[in-house]
């Protein structure tokens, strides 16, 4: 009894603390609920790309998981900074080693339950809500969802249990190694920072990062695109922990050992104070920046790919239906296209055929193209494949009168692209670029961005012959009929493609990700807040003692507001601003990813990285306003420390 007493007690001193972690701890446990409840669907599995929309799902969960058991420890040290005297005043008063160990496991049981009981009560109420707006994202209408899922609930509640004894099993290590006189004093087991390493380990932070922008600005549209850019995250995130905790500090130092730039007071005030700040919150800082840009860049990634979906689809199939054959349709298959469309209700508005290279596949060096032949035969340094198709074909299927001399010819890619004298299968081409070109597409739906080529004569290779069809009929409809006519025709996906059809797969595959985009970037940004509202708190208490030392040694009241709210909105900024600068560097490297998923839609993917950051600044000065009333009760004094 007496330890429930001791523990409610310490809960309404440190509602300021506890009350925050605790709605946190509740929503991601929710949140970890929604996941588990929406993986564990069965008919969500039986769709067509149930699979991959399970894969996607519980790669999702993990990644929460993960952030929150991040969140759990980093967290429960200022809950531990804030307990730390309160421990230290029970051993001086005769509570043993075993009380104390006892006490801790008592309060983790506590919190365990209060998150454990509240997060499944919002996780089931929400799961639903959750589960209709999936279902909107992936446009389908028929999978259901009970209110109950017994196996979510048994994985979330064991899961949970064991991120509490975790953080349990910390603070009990905490307490076997630290004497009451450190606990009383938590101050005194601050460890120094300095010496030769320290200074190489800050010029690292720099180096790491600049390495890590280098390769996400020089990254190619090739299969090693995503483990070049999951290194450069790698370097990015011990780079920002580096530059934040280390190479901040440096700068400041270098700063204040020239002596006309710092022995005056705007500069002497503003430069001691961001030491002092960067040595107390880079950590927290680094993280807060690394937060932020994990939310721009799923937000970004997943909107713009979902947003997208149109232009997608096009470079899949520039008409409704596409069939491509090496020896054409034959008679009977004509009869069945007809004999298909008139019992689905279809009708054929366009009918056209027209003949182009099997895809070459290689990579483009400068302006001469290596052939690396069929797709069995390529390496990692793949990025592209060559079409040709004669002018005169050009002509007929764009009702297009272009004239070509020689070996001129004509260019188009969604890409970049290539002209001027360009080498493919040693024919030399003096190239011009096409703006736009209506019959464009990846007809073996690869990774690699094809290039088409319009010249007088074709190489002697094995052509193709291409039908492009619209047909009238709703999107169910037209994706039944599509399905049949393969289906009769007998032929296989990679010759076969319906616009219908793979907008509806496109589309599942696409929501997934925004859903799950959605979920995760709303965990980070919970963990975000608490993580700045805490060290806003810690910067409260640590500023309220600067407060008065700046004002016993002549500076007025004004001044001293003054020059701690400039450095603590500066110190607020700097993540943000980081993660702002990380999305810009990302950008690039992202195309080049979403290039190999036949994305090309530069201007929009600007536009969603702007609405993007611009919305991740508002809603951050949002927090900041709302925790800083909060840091100035406790720099004003309304607010004493426990």
């Amino acid at each position: 009894m007496l330890y429930f007493k001791l523990i409610n007690s310490s809960f309404k001193r440190n509602m300021r603390s506890y009350g925050p972690y605790l709605m946190a701890t509740i929503m991601l446990v929710a949140i970890n609920y929604i996941f588990l409840a929406i993986e564990a669907n069965s008919s969500l599995k039986k769709l067509n790309t149930g699979a991959v929309t399970s894969a996607m799902l519980d790669l999702g969960f993990k990644f929460i998981f993960l952030v929150t058991l991040a969140f759990l420890i980093y967290v429960n040290r200022f809950l531990w900074e804030q307990r730390s005297r309160e421990i230290g005043l029970y051993s001086m008063l005769g509570m043993t080693s075993h009380n104390l160990q006892l006490l801790t496991i008592i309060e983790k049981c506590y919190l365990m339950v209060i998150s454990l009981v509240a997060g499944l009560a919002f996780g089931i109420i929400f799961e639903k809500l959750a589960f209709l707006g999936f279902g909107y994202l992936l446009n389908i209408g028929h999978i259901s969802q009970s209110w109950f899922v017994s196996s979510a609930i048994t994985k979330t509640i064991i899961l949970t249990g064991c991120l509490f004894a975790i953080i349990m099993v910390i603070d009990l290590v905490k307490l076997h190694r630290l004497t009451p006189n450190q606990l009383w004093h938590p101050e005194a087991v601050t460890p120094k920072r300095h010496g030769i390493l320290y200074s190489i380990a800050g010029i690292l932070g720099f180096a790491l990062l600049i390495w890590a922008y280098y390769i996400t600005l020089t990254i190619k549209p090739k299969i090693s695109a995503i483990s070049h850019f999951l290194l450069a995250v790698i370097l990015l995130v011990i780079g920002t922990y580096l530059v934040f905790i280390i190479g901040s500090i440096i700068l400041l130092k270098l700063l204040q050992k020239n002596s006309h730039f710092y022995y005056k007071p705007r500069h002497f005030i503003a430069v001691s104070g961001m030491i002092q700040r960067m040595q107390q919150n880079g950590a927290s800082l680094a993280t807060i920046c690394l937060l932020c840009s994990s939310i721009l860049v799923i937000l970004f990634t997943s909107i713009t790919l979902y947003v997208g979906i149109g232009s997608t689809v096009k470079s899949y199939a520039p008409e409704d239906v596409v069939i491509t054959s090496n020896q054409g349709l034959t008679k009977e298959q004509k009869r069945v296209i007809n004999t298909s469309a008139r019992q689905h209700h279809a009708k054929i508005n366009h009918y056209l055929t027209y003949k182009m290279t099997t895809p070459q596949y290689g990579y483009w060096r400068d302006n001469k193209f290596i052939s690396q032949g069929s797709i069995q035969k390529m390496d990692s340094k793949a990025s592209s494949s060559v079409i040709l198709l004669t002018t005169n074909e050009y002509n007929r299927i764009t009702n297009q009168h272009v004239h070509l001399t020689g070996n001129e010819a004509l260019t188009y890619t969604n890409n970049k692209g290539h002209d001027g004298t360009l080498i493919v299968n040693n024919q030399k081409y003096h190239a011009r670029k096409l703006q736009h070109f209506s019959g464009y597409f990846n007809p073996d739906h690869s990774i690699y961005t094809p290039t088409f080529i319009i010249a007088n004569k074709l190489p002697k290779s094995l052509p193709l012959t291409t039908f492009n069809y619209q047909l009238s009929g709703n999107q169910k409809q037209r994706i039944k009929f599509e399905n049949a006519l393969q289906a009769k025709l007998g032929i296989n996906n990679l010759s076969f493609t319906g616009k219908a059809t793979i907008t509806s797969l496109i589309n599942s595959l696409y929501g997934g990700l925004v859903f799950v985009g959605i979920l995760i970037s709303l965990a980070l940004a919970i963990t975000t807040t608490i993580v700045i509202y805490f060290k806003q708190i810690s910067e409260g208490y640590a500023d309220r003692k600067r407060f008065k030392i700046m004002q016993q040694v002549g500076l007025s009241e004004k001044e001293t507001v003054k020059s701690i709210h400039s450095q603590v909105l500066m110190v607020f900024l700097l993540p943000v601003v980081g993660a702002i600068v990380n999305l810009c560097f990302a950008i690039p490297a992202i195309r080049q990813i979403m290039i190999q998923l036949n994305f090309y839609n530069l201007p929009l993917m600007i536009t969603v990285g702007i609405i993007v950051a611009i919305s991740l600044l508002i809603l951050y000065l949002i927090l900041y306003g709302l925790t800083t009333r909060t840091y100035r009760q406790i720099v004003d004094g309304q607010v004493e420390e426990n």
